[in-house]
């Protein structure tokens, strides 16, 4: 139709992916803007290899017998699926792939209610936080969209930021879970400041830019180092 070679289209996904204007995708490319929230079974297919490092480095945080809060996302989807192997753990999530994942595991896994929301499988709304208040969990792993200038994480979702907000008041220790790429988006709500986050756990190929930048606000951990 534009009557141009494969080759030409090739090159320019490239750039527009190397620009962060779009995500190179199986057969074509998708908006990368963190203002368009995208489904999570297209998430969960990017930098497999670094959620997987991270997800590693999240597990090693987690006491024998330890209540963890996972939080919906690619990269949280990652650490339940570690979980697999692991017994003992409770863990209380809002996202119905992570439910699924870990049924018939020998660790205790709580559902929270709520309202389903098709594009991230996660359930939300003031039975959710409801829900929550009543929980005192070690560790909550949150997930996020991107914090490209801004003063902390966020999400494309105003009712996941919500959801988001009362994990972090409902656990002794927060971390935050997120591939590279986070650095160099934005999302629509930013659901808590640096300083309510214990830790950022991230991969090797983040920008020390900005991991400088967070390091003099929060711990920063490199999955793989």
């Amino acid at each position: 139709m534009l009557e141009v070679s494969t080759e030409t289209i090739r090159k320019d996904l490239i750039y527009l992916q190397s620009e962060g204007i779009a995500k190179k995708s199986h057969g074509g490319a998708v908006a990368s803007s963190g203002l368009l929230e995208r489904p999570l079974s297209a998430r969960s297919l990017e930098n497999v290899d670094a959620k997987a490092k991270i997800a590693q480095a999240a597990i090693e945080m987690i006491p024998n017998n330890g209540v963890i809060i996972l939080d919906s996302g690619s990269t949280t989807y990652n650490i339940a699926k570690l979980l697999t192997i692991k017994k003992g753990i409770t863990v209380i999530t809002n996202s119905i792939s992570i439910v699924q994942v870990l049924s018939g595991t020998d660790n205790k896994t709580y559902s929270l209610g709520g309202e389903m929301r098709g594009s991230s499988m996660a359930l939300v709304g003031l039975w959710t936080i409801n829900a929550l208040s009543l929980v005192n969990a070690d560790i909550a792993f949150l997930a996020t969209d991107g914090f490209l200038f801004r003063a902390g994480p966020c999400t494309a979702s105003f009712d996941e930021a919500e959801v988001k907000k009362a994990m972090v008041r409902s656990s002794k220790k927060s971390v935050v879970v997120c591939d590279n790429s986070k650095f160099k988006k934005d999302a629509l709500i930013q659901f808590c400041e640096w300083k309510e986050i214990d830790q950022l756990i991230t991969d090797q190929n983040a920008p020390e830019s900005g991991i400088k930048e967070l390091s003099t606000i929060t711990s920063v951990k490199i999955a793989g180092e």
